[in-house]
């Protein structure tokens, strides 16, 4: 090889040297292997947010839809409602992916259910370089709107101290509003009202009395009187223990047969619904009123005017502000009887009672309340249990007649004049007639029968024809219980036969007694999911921790103070059952 070729051949090996020692080519390559990572990625990113922002769009999309298309007041078919929001979307269905389901009431929509599915699939554009062309999606929507049945006992104090200042008229204003609110703005047939308006008693009235069992029975008045027992439960009737066929009382068994036992370790016995236990009816008598003032009557202890009887299930506006336009103020207070009254007219016992006097004219019961009382577990229906009730006082004392002061005929007789005499003390001479001796209580003497008129004040020698005796029922229904000891005073002339006979007749429940009646009857009710609003309209302390006790909640409770405030919690309460009542 010549020495210039040996040159040239060491300098290309050199050269070639050098080049497979140099780095800078790969670091180029390198940086363009990340550059195409990058974009992929990149462009897995657009697609996932491209992707979800199609899914949230057509979720938003389905969920308007539905909502729209739930809503009852909607006239347009729901199948279309739906597929016109889509359509403005951009998003096409059929009306098969579109689910209409409707709970009705005879012809009335009450409740409509909507659900849409939609499936499909995101066209990727750059996902595809890894060989993803599409991303699935579904996307579904359900929405409900069903109007809630509604009862509401609505509970109006008429005692004699609403009839202080502008109370009575301030409470007549609220209540009136308040119906105005809760009736006028109700579905038809979805919301019933009964008014309980109450103060020593709960009068109600002689047709929903004729459907209890009753005992102690008269035409004068129509008002029950409870036991203790009584304010334990909503139902109005309490039940007799059943028996078998052997006559053995029966008890709740287990699957097993065994004999099941209660919070007290006893037997729970089964109660025979066919066999209620009779009410006692209230007498109709006036324990106040002194002798000095006249015999007849003057504030009874249950009242008997129409407008403070109890006005059943109604949804009659008009009628049941005529109703509240006549209340005047009397009497004591007994809220334990109103809300046992107004807690009875939403349980489902009376529902028997409520088709009885649907067909009765002075109600005018709406037919569609047929089922009512609902049920209080719904049984599949949508229903809303409420009690408002309104006080300006506290719990006082009720008077009631003992048993043997209101069974079988009195010594009381009404004359044709109809005016009431009671025998005298007379004895009897040796031929066995009645005989007064000389100079007693007349001073006539002889033998003849003497008699104490109690309106006259006054004796005289027999009664006028045609003379009946009357049954103690009766009696009291035509003398004020004052008259009547004041008699019995001056048949014997003994001061104490005066107290005996003004006292002993008489049954008393004090406050105390009734507040803890009051608790027990609020607690049945919210223990049955009854929904309970209590307002205290210018009451002391006490009664106000008496209402807050009753209410649902703290919250459920109103102290209010002059019309303004009565007004803004008669409203608010409408306001919240609007609100309950319609479920979204």
């Amino acid at each position: 090889m010549l020495p210039e070729t040996r040159s040239v051949w060491r300098a290309a090996r050199a050269q070639a040297r050098r080049y497979h020692k140099e780095e800078d080519g790969s670091l180029i390559i390198f940086s363009l292997f990340l550059f195409i990572v990058m974009i992929m990625f990149g462009g897995i990113a657009v697609d996932l947010m491209l992707y979800e922002n199609r899914r949230t769009h057509i979720q938003n999309a389905t969920d308007r839809a539905v909502l729209a298309a739930a809503n009852l007041n909607q006239s347009v078919s729901a199948k279309t409602v739906v597929q016109d929001y889509l359509a403005k979307a951009g998003i096409t269905i059929s009306q098969d992916q579109v689910v209409v389901t409707e709970i009705m009431a005879g012809d009335v929509v009450t409740g409509r259910q909507v659900s849409v599915s939609i499936t499909g699939g995101f066209d990727t554009l750059l996902m595809d370089m890894v060989g993803v062309d599409s991303l699935p999606y579904g996307s579904g929507s359900e929405a409900v709107e069903s109007f809630k049945d509604v009862e509401v006992s609505l509970i109006l104090d008429v005692s004699g101290s609403m009839g202080w200042g502008t109370k009575l008229g301030d409470m007549q204003s609220a209540a009136k509003d308040f119906l105005d609110q809760v009736l006028e703005g109700a579905e038809d047939d979805r919301v019933s009202v009964s008014l309980v308006p109450y103060s020593t008693q709960v009068s109600a009235g002689e047709a929903l009395l004729d459907e209890l069992v009753t005992k102690h029975n008269h035409d004068y008045s129509h008002c029950l009187n409870f036991e203790e027992a009584d304010f334990e439960t909503t139902a109005i009737q309490r039940f007799n223990q059943a028996v078998d066929s052997d006559g053995i009382l029966v008890f709740e068994t287990d699957a097993e047969g065994n004999v099941v036992l209660g919070d007290e370790g006893q037997p729970i016995p089964v109660m025979d619904t066919n066999n209620p236990i009779g009410l006692s009816q209230t007498a109709h008598f006036d324990p106040w009123r002194n002798w000095r003032y006249g015999i007849s009557l003057r504030n009874v202890v249950c009242r008997y005017d129409a407008d403070f009887h109890i006005n059943p299930w109604s949804n009659d506006l008009t009628d049941l502000k005529q109703q509240i336009d006549g209340f005047t103020a009397s009497g004591n207070t007994s809220i334990d009887v109103a809300i046992k009254w107004g807690a009875a007219l939403l349980d489902p016992s009376m529902r028997d009672v409520l088709n009885e006097l649907k067909d009765d004219p002075s109600y005018g019961i709406d037919n569609a309340f047929g089922p009512r009382p609902h049920e209080y577990d719904g049984e599949g229906e949508s229903v809303l249990k409420f009690i408002v009730v309104m006080t300006d006082g506290i719990n006082t004392t009720q008077y009631a007649l003992k048993d043997p002061f209101k069974e079988g005929m009195s010594p009381y007789h009404m004359e044709g004049d109809g005016d009431i005499l009671v025998r005298g003390e007379v004895d009897l001479d040796e031929n066995g007639i009645d005989y007064v001796e000389p100079g007693n209580k007349d001073g006539n003497g002889g033998s003849y029968e003497q008699w104490y008129n109690l309106r006259h004040r006054s004796w005289k020698n027999s009664p006028v024809l045609p003379n009946v005796q009357l049954s103690w029922l009766d009696a009291w229904a035509n003398m004020n219980m004052s008259r009547r000891a004041y008699g019995a005073y001056h048949q014997t002339s003994d001061s104490d036969d005066y107290y005996d006979a003004l006292y002993n007749p008489r049954d008393n429940v004090n406050a105390a007694e009734k507040d803890s009646r009051m608790a027990a009857i609020c607690t049945a009710a919210k223990e049955q999911n009854i929904i309970i609003y209590s307002i205290g309209f210018e009451v002391t302390d006490h009664s106000a921790n008496v209402m807050r006790d009753c209410a649902s909640t703290p919250d459920h409770f109103y102290r209010v103070i002059g019309g303004d405030e009565i007004e803004y919690a008669f409203d608010s309460i409408a306001g919240q059952i609007n609100q309950l009542r319609l479920s979204q």
